[in-house]
């Protein structure tokens, strides 16, 4: 049997098309181009790096990093990593965070944990950074109740009450959408992002979940942020246990060496070398001689003004007598005590030694 179709009357329109849709809508004229006119010929001041790698630019104000992996990749352990960094000046599982300024905060939204995970990850942080507890630079807001419209709307209103917010973490950042593959839905979300970094200068650092089938930051929303952001890094969980950071895409840098941590249970935390999470034995700052203390002093306050902050101390420690953090303080004790540093008004100073060695 042939079945033909119904001819079409005048006017006639097809089931279910709104014709009206066909229209697209008037897009709305810039009205001062000029306001968008790059000056090529302009000197641009110096980028707000606030997170590195290696010494490698990962994430500076004005940019979006994307941490991604399969769950339990330990992904947010290295987001926390970042602002456990930022907030102790301590270079954390291979990751050295600086706010440009003294008053500057850090702002993490949690979309996934409840409380007691949350507070279980955030006491883990105060541990790697050898805190006894946050100051007023951590702001950190659960969000795990709030839909996605809510959560972006508390972001706005957050970055409007605190102008110091320099370094925002959202864990995770599947949260700030209802369908990730809806085209639309993700351009306004990215739309969103580029609000903030014109109206605030924050560098944010988003979590996404990698699809455990292809391997790629999940749905259309992570295929636009790996194009938006300025660095994609990637957690796995290999097959020994370890966790493996690698840099997928640096827009602003060379790629930094893939390295390895791994959670070790001597100290109940993570860690990167066996070195630093053996007890320091052995030599202790009072079994070397004052004359090698000060010749390993006249190096560290060689690249200086004549004094330094007790953090940069700590740190230049650690990297001449290549012991960890713990041993380095127990030094700085030992030098006030044997006076061959004091403090002044604007950090330490070097003393030079009353007799000859």
């Amino acid at each position: 049997m042939i079945i033909k179709s119904k001819k079409k009357k005048p006017g006639d329109r097809s089931p279910g098309l709104n014709t009206n849709n066909l229209s697209p809508n008037p897009i709305e004229a810039i009205t001062n181009l000029d306001d968008f006119l790059f000056d090529a010929n302009q000197k641009l001041p110096d980028e707000q790096v606030v997170i590195r790698i290696q010494d490698k630019l990962i994430g500076s104000v004005g940019n979006a990093v994307v941490i991604t992996g399969k769950p339990k990749s330990r992904k947010s352990v290295v987001a926390h990593s970042i602002i456990c960094s930022a907030i102790s000046g301590n270079n954390i599982l291979g990751i050295e965070s600086n706010l440009p300024g003294e008053d500057d905060q850090v702002c993490l939204i949690d979309t996934e944990q409840s409380n007691h995970d949350l507070s279980k990850s955030l006491n883990r942080l105060k541990q790697l950074g050898e805190m006894d507890q946050f100051d007023s630079k951590l702001l950190v807001y659960s969000f795990r109740s709030l839909n996605a419209d809510q959560i972006k709307k508390s972001i706005n209103s957050i970055l409007d009450k605190n102008n110091n917010i320099r370094l925002l973490v959202i864990d995770g950042g599947l949260d700030l959408l209802n369908n990730m593959n809806d085209i639309m839905e993700v351009k306004e979300t990215i739309d969103f992002l580029k609000q903030l970094f014109t109206k605030h200068q924050v560098c944010v650092v988003m979590v996404i979940h990698q699809s455990k089938s292809t391997g790629f930051t999940i749905g259309h929303w992570g295929s636009f942020m790996d194009r938006f952001g300025q660095t994609n890094i990637e957690v796995s969980k290999l097959d020994n246990g370890n966790s493996q950071i690698k840099s997928q895409h640096m827009r602003s840098d060379a790629d930094f060496q893939t390295y390895e941590f791994y959670f070790n249970h001597n100290i109940n935390n993570y860690s990167l070398h066996w070195s630093e999470t053996k007890d320091v034995t052995g030599i202790d700052p009072e079994d070397i001689t004052l004359e090698d203390h000060q010749n390993k002093l006249d190096i560290i306050f060689s690249d200086t003004t004549g004094s330094i902050t007790y953090k940069e101390l700590i740190n230049q420690i650690q990297k001449i007598y290549g012991k960890n953090s713990t041993w380095a303080k127990k030094c700085v004790i030992h030098f006030y005590d044997q006076n061959l540093i004091e403090k002044t008004l604007t950090g330490i100073k070097q003393n030079l030694p009353k007799t000859p060695f």
